[in-house]
């Protein structure tokens, strides 16, 4: 006996796929309104690591979406063995200013005179429970202009400044750490040259003392034996710790933990 077809699972089947179309149409549609098929492609050169951005990253102002990534590519020069990694950000075509869509080179003076006042683009973290970054767009009048554009290239720049954990980072490294860490060495072999005879003297006088007053307890001397070890600990523990830092600068940044 042939067995009839279970019309409510196949109509949920077909009601399954045809949202499936409608997502798939919507999101394509939102692409092409929402970005258009010409819009406005600038490019941004950071002088950090980009680890966390991605293609389909949001580029916003003022907490507003205004564009995402489209590209992320990498340029080596052979002449001087220069990399530089430009990434390519599609604007939104919809204009909300008074300049009609086809303006371009009206829109090219506005983006150079808000350059000219201060706009700059910089990293920042987009998710903290995934890592992941974004692109913000900031009026930040008392940074510099840096130019890395080739003259001939056909996209607009966006001069870029570094997030705050960039600066944190390229702080770090200025720091001369060989120069701190020899300084701490020649302070600690002084501190041993100048601190050691007198804590010797210190025990020998101790020591003395015991002979001459056997009144002193046990505990006493375990006491002061203690406090003269925990000073040689700790003298040998901070000369540990900077000899770590010079070798692994980085850890006044991530913690010691990553090494």
């Amino acid at each position: 006996m042939r067995k009839e077809p279970n019309k409510r699972l196949i109509g949920l089947f077909m009601i399954s796929g045809l949202a499936v179309l409608l997502v798939v149409i919507s999101l394509f549609l939102r692409e092409k309104i929402f970005y258009g098929s010409n819009g406005k492609t600038l490019v941004m050169y950071f002088e950090e690591s980009i680890n966390g951005l991605n293609v389909g990253a949001p580029v916003v102002f003022k907490g507003v979406q205004i564009g995402k990534v489209v590209d992320i590519d990498l340029i080596a020069n052979t002449d001087t063995l220069d990399f530089s990694i430009p990434v390519y950000v599609k604007m939104v075509e919809q204009n909300r200013t008074n300049i009609s869509s086809d303006e371009f080179d009206t829109k090219v003076a506005l983006l150079n005179a808000l350059i000219d006042k201060g706009l700059r683009a910089r990293l920042t973290t987009q998710s903290y429970l995934t890592g992941l970054l974004m692109i913000e767009l900031e009026m930040l009048p008392d940074t510099k202009i840096v130019r890395r554009n080739p003259p001939n290239s056909k996209y607009m720049e966006i001069p870029t400044v570094l997030s705050p954990m960039g600066e944190i980072s390229k702080g770090i490294q200025d720091i001369p750490i060989r120069q701190s860490v020899e300084k701490f060495n020649l302070f600690f072999d002084r501190l041993n040259t100048k601190v050691m005879p007198q804590v010797e003297q210190i025990v020998t006088n101790v020591n003395r003392t015991v002979s001459g007053n056997k009144g002193m307890s046990a505990e006493t001397m375990s006491n002061l034996n203690r406090a003269i070890n925990n000073v040689a600990e700790a003298a040998k523990s901070m000369r540990n710790f900077t000899d770590y830092l010079e070798r692994h600068p980085e850890a006044l940044l991530k913690g010691k933990g990553r090494y």
